[in-house]
């Protein structure tokens, strides 16, 4: 069964096929079955010839759409499994493979209503009635795994693209944002250990004894020392003052980048939601 997973699967076209092909097909493959469906069960009791021939080129014609169908799939499938979570590449791979059982499953039953053709009895048309049935409870389940792969996992959503690359363009400004407020505290401790060490330094030429001191010297260191510590302190609190403006604007800005990151993913929350009940 892998190889024949495998065989349809290492098919590649000639063409490219446009994106978003896949949701129209889809809808013709659902359709197709269920009205092939519809015809068997009353074929079942009005035994009319036209009616068994009208299913037999619905089916045939369902083969073709099953094919375009997975073509188109793969070909949405590959431009959305870089977007999606792992859970939802996971739903996606497994989508895939259920889908060229599908194919495969199809082309059986268009045999098989072939071969119960043949067999001109009401056993035999309810017996390939209820196969059909079968086949069409599958396709629902394919459909209903393919509306989670678009409303729970946003695959080929253009909301949820666009909110990813908003929320990596956020990321990376809270990274500088994050650099930018580590400069300002290593400036910050610059600023403030500096001034720190001024005034020792400035201390060790006093540490000499007073006596060496001439007595005109005197008042003019005494005078000195007061104008050096009032033109420290001034440095002192301008460079405090800027690291913390610095430190402020930093952490400011990014509040602000984390409010617009959740402003834009309940703007998309709704965006999404509001699909959902559309459809």
């Amino acid at each position: 069964m892998d190889q024949l997973v495998h065989l349809l699967d290492g098919i590649k076209l000639p063409f490219e096929l446009p994106l978003l092909l896949h949701p129209p097909l889809v809808h013709f493959a659902i359709a197709l079955p269920v009205i092939a469906l519809l015809l068997e069960i009353s074929n079942i009791f009005l035994k009319r010839r036209c009616i068994g021939v009208i299913s037999s080129l619905l089916l045939l014609l369902a083969v073709f759409v099953y094919l375009g169908a997975f073509f188109a799939g793969k070909t949405d499938g590959s431009e959305a499994y870089a977007l999606l979570s792992q859970a939802g590449q996971e739903e996606l791979k497994e989508h895939k493979t259920f889908g060229i059982y599908l194919v495969y499953g199809i082309a059986l039953v268009f045999i098989l209503k072939l071969i119960f053709a043949s067999i001109n009895k009401t056993l035999a048309k309810a017996f390939f009635a209820l196969i059909l049935a079968i086949f069409v409870a599958l396709v629902f389940k394919q459909g209903k795994d393919g509306g989670e792969l678009v409303y729970k996992y946003g695959a080929n959503v253009a909301p949820v693209s666009a909110m990813d690359d908003k929320i990596m363009d956020l990321e990376d400004e809270v990274d500088t944002l994050k650099s930018d407020l580590e400069k300002c505290k290593t400036d910050l401790k610059a600023a403030q250990s500096s001034p720190a060490e001024k005034p020792a330094a400035e201390q060790k030429p006093q540490s000499k004894p007073e006596e060496s001191q001439t007595p005109a010297a005197q008042p003019a260191a005494a005078a000195a020392q007061p104008a050096s510590s009032e033109t420290t302190q001034p440095k002192e609190s301008a460079a405090e003052a800027n690291a913390t403006a610095v430190e402020a604007n930093a952490t400011t800005t990014q509040q602000t980048i984390k409010e617009k990151a959740t402003q834009v993913l309940e703007q998309i929350k709704q965006n999404v939601e509001g699909n959902v009940s559309a459809h």
